[in-house]
C-alpha cells in the first residue's frame, strides 16, 4: 500500500498563500509539489514548481523548441515574466491545478499508474474524507518496488 511508503510530513499551502510565499517554500524546503488544502486539510488543488516558474520565467523560454544554439541567456536570466509586485498578488487559488491523488489504501501499481497517466512525479495521498495525509514521489514508489524485488516478495 502507498500509505506505507509515502512521506507523512507534507509541505502544503492554503488557497490564499501568495506566489512569493510559495516560491520561498520551494527554495527553503526543496519541494517540487505544493498540495493546496482548505482549513480542514482537505486537498483542493496542487501547485507544482512549473506553475510557479511560469509566473517568474521569461515568456521566450516557452517559445524556443531548440535551445542548444543559445550558449548563454545572460541578462535575460534576470528578467521576470511578471514584475514581482504583480506576482505578489497571485495566490495559489489563481495558480493551482485540479488535484490528482490516491487513497492511502491504494496499491503501489495504482499509484504508479496514476502518476504515469498524469505525467507527475509527486502524488498526494488522502484519507477517505479527502484530507491530505501524505505525498509519494516517484522515488518513494520505486524504492518500494525495489525493496520488494530484493526481498522477493510479491508486489502489491
Amino acid at each position: 500500500m502507498i500509505g506505507q511508503w509515502m512521506k507523512q510530513q507534507v509541505i502544503s499551502v492554503r488557497p490564499t498563500t501568495t506566489a512569493p510565499e510559495a516560491a520561498r517554500l520551494v527554495v527553503d524546503k526543496h519541494v517540487g509539489t505544493l498540495p493546496v488544502v482548505d482549513e480542514q486539510g482537505t486537498l483542493v488543488g496542487v501547485v507544482r514548481v512549473r506553475d510557479l516558474l511560469d509566473v517568474f520565467m521569461p515568456d521566450f523560454v516557452h517559445l524556443l523548441e531548440n535551445i542548444d544554439f543559445v550558449h548563454d541567456f545572460g541578462a535575460m536570466e534576470n528578467r521576470t515574466r511578471r514584475p514581482l509586485a504583480e506576482a505578489a498578488g497571485l495566490t495559489m487559488a489563481d495558480l493551482m491545478q485540479p488535484p490528482v491523488a490516491v487513497a492511502e489504501s491504494s496499491g503501489l501499481l495504482r499509484a504508479l499508474a496514476t502518476m504515469n497517466k498524469h505525467g507527475i512525479r509527486d502524488l498526494p495521498v488522502v484519507d477517505k474524507a479527502g484530507v491530505l495525509v501524505g505525498i509519494a514521489s516517484l522515488v518513494d514508489i520505486a524504492a518500494a518496488f525495489l525493496a520488494k524485488w530484493l526481498d522477493e516478495e510479491p508486489i502489491l
